[in-house]
């Protein structure tokens, strides 16, 4: 026997569940995990260690050491933190794209589904260059990022073809 109590958890459950099975809240909900992502990022600024010797050596080396690439003279402490910077840039980016992404899905699921599903294949290359190459924080986002992604673009694609 249930209680009206019970039925009533039961429902206001389902209808949580229901809100974030909403491909509009889950491309939403990735918008915010890349803005997470771009202040994480960008809180590491400069992106280099100084708090010992070695490191504080490799930094100021960074600074002098001038190389030319394609007719350009720079060190390697201008392209080092020139890219750290247009990472910050381009995460931010893909927050907001992925915001205004989630406006039109009522208008074109198709190609809102392709895009997220493109967005989430480049959030599994970054999981796992984060995994291989950096820190435990930014996997576990792109990871979550992937998921929530896919989701969307299987729920958006399937949509489509029912």
């Amino acid at each position: 026997m249930e209680l009206p109590m019970m039925r009533e958890k039961k429902s206001i459950n389902r209808r949580r569940l229901g809100l974030l099975s909403s491909p509009v809240v889950l491309i939403r909900l990735g918008s915010v995990l890349f803005v997470g992502l771009m202040i994480g990022h960008m809180s590491a600024y400069p992106w280099t260690s100084t708090h010992n010797l070695p490191e504080t050596e490799v930094a100021g080396l960074m600074k002098t050491v001038a190389f030319e690439f394609m007719g350009e003279r720079s060190t390697y402490w201008h392209l080092y933190f020139g890219w750290g910077l247009l990472v910050g840039v381009l995460l931010l980016a893909m927050a907001v794209t992925l915001w205004l992404l989630s406006d039109i899905v009522h208008m074109a699921p198709r190609s809102v589904g392709f895009i997220s599903g493109t967005i989430s294949g480049s959030s599994l290359v970054g999981a796992y260059l984060a995994f291989r190459f950096f820190y435990i924080p930014p996997f576990l986002f792109f990871s979550v990022l992937c998921a929530i992604l896919a989701a969307a673009a299987v729920q958006l694609l399937r949509s489509q073809s029912e």
